[in-house]
C-alpha cells in the first residue's frame, strides 16, 4: 500500500510535466497527490491498521490474550493508537518525499524556491498526519465495537471515497466529514501569502475526532473489562 501511495506523486509528475498551469512544480505535484481521489492510496494503510487493531485480533483470539495479561485498557489504547499514528506519519512522509523528489527533479521548485517549497511541504506533511490520525482513531473506535474487520475497511473506504463526494453535493456537511475542506487547505498552500485558516480549522476538527475516538475505545474496553 505504501508503494501505491508513493506511485501517485510519480504519476502526478508525469501528468504535469510539459503542460501549462499553476501546478507545474514540486509543490504542485504534492497538492495533486493529496487531492481526492488520489489521496485514496494515502489513507489505505491507516484503514488496514485500524481494522487489524481490534476487530481482526478479536477474530484470531489474540485480543483476548492481551486482555487477560496485565495490560489495562489505557495501555492497550495507547498501543493501538500509536500504531495508527505511526501508519499516518509513515503514509504522509512517503507521499511528501516522493512528491518532492519526483517533482523537484522533473519540474523544479517553480516560483516558490527550494526553501519555501520544503517549508510548505513539511507543513503539509504535519497537517496530513493529523488528519489521518483523527480518521484513524474514529476507525479504531469502530474496530473496538465490531467483530468483523471488513466493516472497518468498508467504512474507511467510504470515508476516503464517498465522503468527498458528499461534501461536494452538501457543502454544509463538509465541516463534520474527515476529508471535508481538504481542497481548501491544498489551495491555500500554493497561495502567496499562504492562508492558514482552513488548515487550523481542520486540525482542530481532526483533534476532536481523535479525542472522541480514543474516548469511545476506552469506554468499550473498560465496559468489557467490567
Amino acid at each position: 500500500m505504501l508503494a501505491a501511495a508513493a506511485a501517485v506523486p510519480v504519476l502526478a509528475t508525469l501528468a504535469l510535466a510539459g503542460g501549462p498551469g499553476d501546478l507545474t512544480h514540486a509543490l504542485g505535484v504534492l497538492v495533486v497527490a493529496l487531492s481526492e481521489p488520489a489521496a485514496f492510496s494515502l489513507g489505505m494503510p491507516l484503514v488496514l491498521v485500524a481494522a487489524d487493531a481490534f476487530a481482526a485480533e478479536r477474530g484470531r483470539g489474540t485480543l483476548d490474550g492481551l486482555r487477560l495479561s496485565p495490560v489495562g485498557p489505557g495501555r492497550l489504547l495507547l498501543l493501538k493508537a500509536s500504531a495508527v499514528a505511526c501508519a499516518a506519519t509513515l503514509s504522509a512522509l512517503v507521499v511528501v518525499a516522493a512528491a518532492l523528489v519526483a517533482g523537484g527533479l522533473v519540474l523544479g521548485a517553480g516560483p516558490y524556491g527550494t526553501g519555501v517549497t520544503l517549508g510548505r511541504a513539511l507543513v503539509l506533511a504535519a497537517w496530513v498526519t493529523g488528519q489521518l490520525t483523527g480518521l484513524g482513531l474514529l476507525l479504531l473506535a469502530l474496530s473496538a465495537a465490531v467483530r468483523r474487520p471488513a466493516v472497518v475497511v468498508a467504512t474507511g473506504l467510504a470515508a476516503l471515497t464517498a465522503a468527498p463526494l458528499v461534501a461536494t453535493v452538501l457543502p454544509d456537511a463538509a465541516a463534520v466529514l474527515p476529508s471535508g475542506h481538504w481542497h481548501e487547505v491544498l489551495a491555500a498552500v500554493t497561495a502567496v501569502p499562504a492562508d492558514t485558516g482552513a488548515a487550523w480549522a481542520t486540525t482542530v476538527r481532526a483533534a476532536g475526532f481523535a479525542v472522541a475516538g480514543a474516548g469511545i475505545v476506552l469506554f468499550l474496553l473498560t465496559r468489557r473489562d467490567g
